[in-house]
């Protein structure tokens, strides 16, 4: 299985950070690969979203229940877990932790296993460049939504 932890300092608050990683319908406007997003199911602060992806010219999609809360200590998360899709097992997180005002730690770890053997030499280096990549993308999506800080 392969993990991957990255972090960025973002000029935005944890709740702005939370609030664009939940709003999955809005993921293909600015996160590269992504060619479809839907929630299927939402329940307060469980939601069950698809994401269709195209990777080095192959296609496919799949399902995460994602869990977001609010820590006792300021910071904004999010849980993901694989319901279904071509991994053998997806979980992740992402963590938003307060700086002071109108600034917060991003932290996105991923743990993958991507099943066959051929399938993880195939894609398995690519996973570090393409999550540094998901935290760049959300980094950009917030500046266009929230403006440039």
């Amino acid at each position: 299985m392969a993990r991957v932890e990255r972090s960025a300092l973002l000029a935005f608050e944890p709740a702005q950070l939370l609030a664009l990683v939940e709003d999955v319908e809005r993921y293909p406007e600015f996160l590269p690969g992504c060619t479809s997003a839907a929630v299927e199911q939402r329940q307060g602060a469980l939601v069950h979203a698809r994401l269709g992806f195209r990777i080095s010219g192959l296609s496919d999609s799949f399902a995460t229940e994602n869990l977001s809360r609010v820590e006792d200590d300021g910071a904004h998360a999010l849980q993901m877990r694989l319901l279904r899709g071509p991994f053998r097992q997806l979980n992740g997180e992402w963590r938003f932790q307060p700086l002071g005002e109108g600034a917060s730690k991003a932290r996105l770890r991923v743990e993958l296993d991507f099943g066959p053997r051929a399938l993880e030499s195939l894609f398995g280096s690519q996973m570090e460049r393409a999550v540094s990549g998901v935290i760049a993308a959300f980094k950009a999506g917030a500046e266009a939504i929230y403006g440039r800080r």
